[in-house]
This record gives structure tokens, sequence and C-alpha cells, in this order.
């Protein structure tokens, strides 16, 4: 293992999980200040679920809080919650304020009465208004103690809080988009035009975005706090986090059998995997409780997980030249570590590709963006040479019929590995954005769990040792008296033993009267090879 000892150094491994701390992951309990300087500030996306008419209250979204401000201002500023047919030219009228060249107080005002065009056309207001059948928007901040302007219905608002929208979705599952906006209505002369805020003001906000009433948690505590796409996701990391518990067990089994180099490369990768997705659950597992997680666990969870898939990419292409099966040393150290390094710069590229640069008010994930696509190139490249490789091995050693059926089954199954992504990838640009982080997430961790699962069974001790090299340990002695070697083992004959002739000094051997012979008959075409034939006397040297 010498070859994998200083790969990843301690000093960099602390660097990077200090630098993790300090990356903010989304969340759906919101909490923090902004100042109307800014201009728009968007506070999230959640898909909301389906509402069951049978049951409104627990299936309704619920988007609630308190927006406060220590200054005289109010009503300056605009809570905007809107679903995805009137957020995309909301939003693409709002990014231009936030552009770098600042616009003045006209071309500000102009922006906020193109923003709310067509908002204004369904949302309902109680000056402007009263034929709008939307409750899209309130005026904010919201004065302390009490309910914001626009709640006319006290008793529909969360106990404790200022505003409440309730989101009502009957055919099918959506996005909803809640935004915050330096403009407001002009009531003054009942013109009721938008205008923009000149006040710089600062507000304290703290909202909840929720499915179901907070009233029922209790009956949905693992999918009150997600977002549609995100429902199952605790159920999904808890299973995957089961199995692993049950299978690393015997992975130690395994390498408490064999202490090989290669039993010990695929402990570490195993556990190193099990490790990520126990960080995983742990964050959904708090999440589900506070709306917020352990922001830092989640993006070390993800980082430990793409660690895990680069390093078990290592180990099939190792295997492929045939490390620990044909050979001890690697052939072609260079080409195999550079593609290796290449697909991991890759998806260290991606990882913080997806932390800071994925647009979240997109519907597109990760492997939508330019790293996604050249690592799914990439990966079709390495299983191209994989291929070759493995049948140079195949074709190139002298193996014994169990070595190359291990060689061709393990060259079946993760020559589909390799391939299943990039498919999936192009699959998943036909699934719906609210589900493709489940599926995705579901077939990417099965696919790799059956992996470890084949290699399992590949490398079980009763098996492995008819195409594994010795190890650093030798074989143990209840598999020697089976007559089970290994082939390429430059090993002494243990069924004889060696004295010394009286006539003439010379070493002859003589049979172990230990091993059972009787009945034996010589014969032209006997079953033992050269390397395990039995060192039997023949008749001549018996009489000598």
């Amino acid at each position: 293992m010498g070859v994998f000892s200083d790969i990843f150094g301690w000093k960099t491994c602390y660097s990077v999980c200090f630098l993790l701390c300090f990356i903010c992951v989304h969340s759906e309990r919101h909490r923090a200040s902004w100042t109307s300087k800014d201009f728009f500030l968007f506070v999230s996306k959640f898909g909301v679920q389906k509402t069951d008419l049978k049951n409104e209250d627990a299936t309704q979204g619920f988007f609630y809080g308190n927006i406060t401000t220590n200054s005289n201002f109010s009503n300056a500023l605009t809570l905007v919650v809107v679903d995805s047919e009137y957020f995309s030219h909301f939003y693409g009228n709002g990014s231009i304020a936030n552009a770098k060249v600042k616009p003045n107080k006209q071309q500000r005002t102009n922006i906020c009465k193109a923003m709310f065009k067509s908002i204004d056309e369904v949302a309902y207001d109680k000056d402007c208004n009263l034929n709008g059948r939307k409750d899209y928007i309130r005026r904010v901040p919201c004065p302390k103690g009490g309910l914001c302007e626009d709640e006319d219905t006290p008793s529909n608002v969360i106990p404790k809080y200022q505003f409440t929208f309730k989101i009502m979705d009957k055919q099918i599952p959506r996005f909803w988009y809640m935004s915050i906006v330096a403009c407001y209505r002009n009531t003054t002369n009942k013109n009721c035009s938008w205008v923009s805020s000149e006040e710089n003001i600062t507000i304290d906000y703290d909202i909840w975005l929720v499915n179901g009433d907070p009233v029922y948690k209790k009956w949905n505590p693992v999918e009150h706090q997600f977002s549609f796409e995100e429902h199952d996701i605790f159920e999904t990391f808890m299973a995957f986090l089961g199995v692993y518990i049950l299978i690393v067990p015997f992975y130690f089994y395994v390498y408490s059998k064999q202490r090989h180099s290669l039993t010990k490369f695929l402990l570490v990768i195993t556990c190193t995997e099990a490790f990520g997705i126990f960080c995983n659950f742990i964050h959904v597992a708090v999440f589900a409780s506070n709306g917020v997680g352990v922001k830092w666990i989640a993006v070390l969870g993800n980082a430990i997980d793409t660690l895990a898939q680069c390093l078990f990419m290592l180990s099939l292409l190792l295997l492929a030249k045939g490390w620990m099966i044909t050979q001890h040393r690697i052939r072609g150290k260079k080409v195999v570590f550079s593609l290796w390094g290449v697909y991991t710069l890759l998806n260290c590229i991606l990882f913080l590709w997806n932390l800071f640069e994925v647009d979240v008010i997109s519907n597109k994930d990760e492997w939508q963006t330019w790293p996604g696509y050249l690592i799914c190139g990439f990966r079709i490249v390495i299983m191209i040479w994989f291929i070759v490789e493995l049948r140079n091995t195949f074709q190139s050693s002298r193996c014994a019929e169990d070595r190359l059926q291990f060689l061709q089954q393990f060259g079946a199954y993760f020559l589909v590995w390799f391939i299943y992504l990039p498919v999936l990838v192009i699959l998943n640009t036909q699934f719906s954005a609210l589900w493709k982080k489940k599926i995705m997430l579901c077939i990417t961790n099965g696919a790799d769990l059956l992996s470890y699962l084949i290699l399992l069974h590949l490398l079980w001790p009763s098996r492995s040792i008819l195409y594994l090299l010795k190890g650093e340990e030798p074989i143990p002695y209840d598999l020697l008296i089976t007559g089970i070697l290994d082939e390429d083992q430059d090993e002494v004959n243990i069924f004889k033993r060696k004295k010394k002739l009286p006539q003439n000094g010379h070493v002859k051997a003589e049979p172990n009267h230990n091993t059972m012979m009787n009945g034996f008959q010589k014969s032209t075409k006997s079953r033992y090879t050269d390397g395990k034939r039995l060192a039997l006397l023949s008749e001549e040297e018996e009489e000598l």
C-alpha cells in the first residue's frame, strides 16, 4: 500500500475540512439580515407537494415568518411568493438592477414596473386590485409585535409569526419562489404605480418553508421540512447506511483472512464510502428537525463520497492491469495514475462548481454543466482503456481457469458500471426537476453499493485463494492441506523430505509417510501439473 499512502497528506485533509466549515448550503429555514441598497434578494426555491383535497391543511405548502426592522420606515419593501410561471419574468427584470453598473432612481422605478407587470394582473391587493385571485405579495417590513399590513385574516397566520402564505397545488407538485425587492406601491395619489424605494433599510428575517401545516408536523416528520424534490431522501440515506453497516464487517472479515494489499485497499474505500453516507444522513436527520441541518457535515459528506468514487475508479484500473491477480507490480504506472488524476481533478472541479456556480433558481443540476459533461465523456474514454487493458491481461497471462473466470466476471460487470453514469445523465435531461435529485441519488448510490457487494463476493476467502497472488503473509496452513495452492507461487514441494544417501552423499527424496498413498497407480495422464505434482518416488529409487 506504499503507492497509496502518500497520495493524500494530513495537512491537505486538515485544510480542506477547515474550509468546508465556512461553506454555506441551502436550507429551508432562512434567518439573516439584508439591506435594501442591494435592491433584490432571492430567498429560496421550494417544491410544494400536490395537495390532497381530503386533507388540505396537512398537505398544503406553508411559507411563514417574521420580517422586521429597527428603522422608522415601514412598507417600503415587497415580499413576493410566485410559481415558476410568473417568476421567470419577475426575476429576469430584477437581475438587471443587481448588475455591476447600478441603475439610477428612474431606471430602478422602471425596473419595478416591469417586474410586477405580470403579477399585477392576478395578485390581490386591498387598495389596488380587489379582483385579484392570487395571494402573491406582502408589504414589508412588518411592525414589531404585530401582523404584516396585508394579513387581513389573522386566523390564517401561524401563531407567533407575522405573515403566512398557504400554497395549494391541486394537479401536480410545483416549485415556488420567494424574493424580497426594494419596490413598493405608491398609494398616496391612488394611482397604485410601482416605485423604487430610495431609503436604505436593513431588515431581519426569519422565514420557514414547509410542506404541511406545522400543527401536523408529527404526522410526517421526515418530509415536513424538505422541498418536494428531496422527499424520501431521509429514508434513502438511512437505507444505504443500514446496508453499509452490514457489509463493512464482512470486508473486515475478508481482510482478516487474507491480509493482502488488494483487500486492504478495498476495505479503505468501502469504509470511506460508508462514512460519506453517514455524514449525509446526520445532516438530513438534523434538517428534518430544524430545517437547517449541519451545513459543514453535508459538504464534508459529499466531499468524502467524491473521494471514495475516485479511489474506487483507481482500484478498477489497477485490477484491469492485473495487479495482485497476475502480477505483484503495476504495469504502466504513469498511464494509470495520469488517467486517474485527470478523472479525480474533473470530479473536484464538479464538486466546487456545484457549491458555488450551479444556479439554484434554474432547474439544471450539476451534471448539466461543462464539468459534468467532461466527466461523462472522459469516463467513456477510461472505459475503452479498461476494456483494452483487461483484454491484454487476459491474453498475455498464463492463468489458471479460476483466474480467467474471475477476470471474465470482473470485466462483465464493471463494464456496465463504467457506462451507466453517462447513459443516466443523458436520460436525466428528460426527467422533471422535481424528481431528478431522488432518481440520481438512488441509482448512483445503488450502483456503487452493488459494486462493493460483487467485489465482496469475488474476494471471499474460499474463492479468492484460487486467483489472488500471495500477499504479505503466508497462505494459512488449513488452506495448504486442502491442496489448494497459488499456481504462480514458487513453493517447495511440501509433500517430501530429503535425506543424504550413504553411497555417494547425494540428496534424494523420501516419501512422506504421513501422506496416505495407498492404492496409488502411476499414469501417463496424471492430473497433477508440474508445479503441483506430488514427490512420489519411483520403484527404482525405492530399491536403492
